[in-house]
């Protein structure tokens, strides 16, 4: 049986590796070894950081801190567009098919008291990969179309994720 205090060691441990992975700052040598050793050959960093999360909350599990097993986060996120006008946010919103309605907000959370409409749109690919740093460029693309602002990065809800 795992003892309490090497669980929460470990998931440490997992912390840390996902800081550094997000942050670049691992020798992709080592990514790769643990891409390879965790998920699989040909994992990459973004496979890594799922893999790594998931892990976290299994033995955040075997602690006492869920009442069932995790179920397995697919680790895609949602980026945050904010827009002054309802009508910017729909045609945006209308245009993305991974996007949720608009929703009034308080500006200051955009550090810019005009914005009063946000839209989530789901990531369709994981972060640290090419194809994510694409899609988000080409969502913030679409959204300065709409005078659209980036509010940043989150992970969704765990009742939405699939």
């Amino acid at each position: 049986m795992i003892e309490r205090q090497d669980a929460e060691a470990l998931i440490g441990v997992l912390a840390v590796l996902q800081g550094h992975l997000i942050t670049g700052d691992l020798d992709p040598h080592v990514v790769d070894r643990l891409g390879e050793r965790i998920v699989g050959p040909g994992a990459g960093a973004a496979e890594l950081r799922v893999a790594l999360e998931n892990l976290a909350h299994r033995l955040r599990y075997v602690l006492g801190e869920y009442d069932e097993p995790p179920m397995p986060d697919p680790g895609l996120v949602d980026l945050y567009v904010g827009f002054a006008a309802e009508a910017d946010a729909q045609a945006f919103a209308e245009q993305i098919t991974a996007a949720s309605s608009p929703v009034a907000v308080d500006g200051w959370s955009y550090d810019d008291e005009t914005v009063r409409w946000q839209v989530a749109v789901r990531s369709t690919t994981l972060p640290l990969s090419a194809e994510f740093d694409a899609e988000r460029g080409r969502l913030l693309t679409l959204a300065a179309e709409h005078d659209g602002r980036p509010g940043g990065w989150g992970s969704p809800p765990p009742e939405v994720r699939s």
